[in-house]
């Protein structure tokens, strides 16, 4: 959401989650409690401004989350496994209006989960899962992309500052978020 003027205004920004559908007479299960993060790096910085921000109004901006996760090859030695996670940040405005910004900026990272306790979870259950990971994963991203879209003259987009403790997946795999803009 784009807002200008120092207003705060609550609205509702998508989430959209690359996650498989997970099943639903299974139990939720928080990766945080089974998995460090043993590594992160920053993978992606992006952006376009296509044409300059305005002086003044609320706009709005899409905000989309995706989480890829694959296998880390381990030592034969490891008992435990080890996940790593794609996650990239988007931004996007492509404001009709002429006298709105348009722009698109992402950032990602790459993070590694090494399992420290419980039973092997094998790939099939991580990615299940995983959207447990985007409390931890989405403040990282959050301030890289926010450092990004000030580089670019757009201080006057808040993005949200943390998620909902449960994330809920609907059939199109899309997480509504709503309440007050930071």
């Amino acid at each position: 959401v784009l807002l200008a003027g120092g207003r705060h205004r609550p609205d509702r920004t998508a989430l959209s989650l690359d996650l498989p559908r997970p099943d639903l007479h299974s139990d939720v299960v928080n990766l945080l409690d089974q998995f460090i993060l043993q590594h992160v790096q920053v993978s992606l910085i992006e952006a376009k401004l296509k044409s300059a921000p305005p002086a003044e109004g609320t706009r709005e901006a899409q905000v989309e989350l995706k989480l890829t996760p694959r296998p880390v090859k381990a030592d034969a030695g490891d008992a435990l496994p080890a996940y790593q996670v794609s996650a990239q940040l988007s931004c996007r405005s492509d404001a009709k209006d002429e006298s709105a910004p348009r722009f698109i900026a992402r950032v990602g990272v790459e993070a590694v989960y090494q399992q420290i306790n419980g039973d092997p979870l094998d790939m099939s259950a991580f990615s299940a899962h995983h959207g447990s990971l985007t409390r931890q994963l989405y403040p990282l991203l959050q301030q890289e992309l926010r450092l990004l879209l000030v580089r670019l003259g757009l201080e006057q987009v808040k993005l949200p500052f943390d998620l909902p403790a449960r994330v809920e997946i609907s059939d199109n795999q899309t997480v509504e978020v709503s309440g007050s803009v930071h």
